[in-house]
């Protein structure tokens, strides 16, 4: 299937890109793409290439026998959460058609997302430009809706979803990654707010410490979203963060995941020491960025952030190329049992110690001085989590609990190092 693809560049309006085509075998499941640039994309002054994988060249560009589709597209393909609604949603139109239930495609996914919500600055067709998928279903939900799309999530976590619930939370936007429920909804001024939603199964409130987790890194110096935290109850919240590929107009931003800038093969594992030489060859501003990425990292260690895979690193696109996109999906967690990103080469995936980041220092672009001086002002701007949790109204239990994260060795040897 031939999908024309238009870009909102930076400070212009919409352009036509180029022609994107996937390849599926007769089983349904994508075997490759390619990719051609537009001859007046390719002249215009301000056209960037949209993905490493994809250069400022003419011709038709193939994909890898690795990534069957280039980068920036599976970036606004939806995850694990979004693509179970595509398939309820598919279910009951089936049902509601009277056929059979069809086998949805990557080709279903990438133009299944809603137009209005799909990540980064990308728009697609399959008419030449005329309309862009997926149309919008109905009005993406407001900040009122919160309750009901709660409960809608909570249904289909239940498996007792009903058709409103399904048609609820598709209209309410697919294509952010991540096996959570989360969804897209306005605010009143318009603006595109990602809403994280509690699930029945927490062992302890993910959006309240969420939440935590980015004032803190902001009192370190990190670049976070605007944020809010909505309580439902005593013991349930939901994390509003506002869209970060999006201006205060609505305009589009062109953002790359950190699987993407890489170009991260399914089974590959990329250390930090290499994400941050990379950012150096692709960044913009590669010094800022690689010196943010070292404050990163070390927040990261600190507060025992496991969720730090590629995708949760991200690349927004500005006029001088790409920079570090604002700080999210941060959760800490006191029990060190799941596989992270490691701190270089062939490092330990499991026990990463902060002595190791400072011993590569130098791929960030950070004299061993200045990154010890960075270390120090993360432990810092970290060491009053508990006040701050507690003064959100975190309980007084998961507060204890969550010490095994905030006061993890690393802390302590931050601070002799930084002494």
């Amino acid at each position: 299937m031939t999908i024309h693809v238009a870009v909102q560049l930076p400070g212009a309006e919409h352009v036509h890109a180029g022609e994107l085509d996937m390849v599926l075998n007769r089983g349904g499941a994508l075997i490759g793409s390619s990719f051609r640039y537009n001859t007046d994309y390719l002249r215009h002054p301000r056209a960037y290439a949209l993905c490493p994988e994809l250069p400022l060249t003419p011709g038709s560009i193939p994909s890898s026998g690795d990534r069957p589709l280039f980068g920036v597209f599976a970036d606004c393909q939806p995850d694990q959460w979004g693509r179970t609604l595509l398939f309820h949603a598919e279910r009951l139109t089936a049902k509601s058609e009277g056929r059979r239930l069809l086998t949805l495609t990557e080709v279903d996914f990438l133009l299944g997302v809603q137009d209005d919500t799909r990540l980064g600055a990308l728009r697609l067709s399959t008419d030449g430009g005329s309309t862009f998928l997926a149309p919008a279903r109905a009005e993406v939900p407001s900040l009122l809706d919160l309750p009901t799309l709660t409960e809608a999530a909570d249904a289909v976590a239940n498996h007792r979803e009903t058709d409103r619930d399904v048609r609820l939370l598709v209209q309410a936007g697919t294509s952010m990654g991540g096996a959570r429920p989360k969804v897209t909804v306005r605010d009143g001024d318009g603006s595109l707010w990602m809403a994280k939603l509690p699930e029945q199964g927490d062992r302890w409130d993910v959006q309240a410490w969420e939440y935590v987790t980015l004032r803190l890194a902001s009192r370190a110096g990190i670049e976070v979203p605007v944020a809010r935290l909505h309580r439902m109850d005593e013991h349930r919240t939901i994390l509003l963060t506002r869209r970060f590929d999006r201006t205060p107009d609505g305009t589009r931003i062109g953002f790359l995941s950190a699987d993407s800038l890489t170009q991260k093969a399914f089974f590959e594992t990329i250390d930090y020491r290499t994400l941050a030489e990379t950012v150096a060859d692709h960044s913009g501003r590669p010094a800022t960025d690689g010196h943010d990425l070292f404050r990163r990292v070390a927040f990261t260690l600190l507060v025992r952030n496991i969720d730090d895979h590629m995708k949760n690193h991200g690349f927004l696109r500005r006029a001088d190329g790409w920079t570090l996109s604002p700080l999210f999906d941060v959760n800490p967690n006191p029990f060190a049992v799941a596989e992270s990103t490691p701190l270089r080469p062939n490092g330990d995936r499991l026990d990463r110690d902060v002595r190791d980041l400072l011993r590569t220092a130098d791929s960030y672009g950070l004299r061993g001085v200045d990154a010890r001086r960075v270390l120090a002002e993360v432990e810092s701007a970290t060491a009053g989590w508990a006040d701050l949790a507690r003064s959100i109204g975190v309980p007084t239990e998961e507060i204890a609990l969550m010490a095994e994260a905030y006061d993890n060795p690393n802390r302590s040897e931050a601070k002799g190092l930084a002494a």
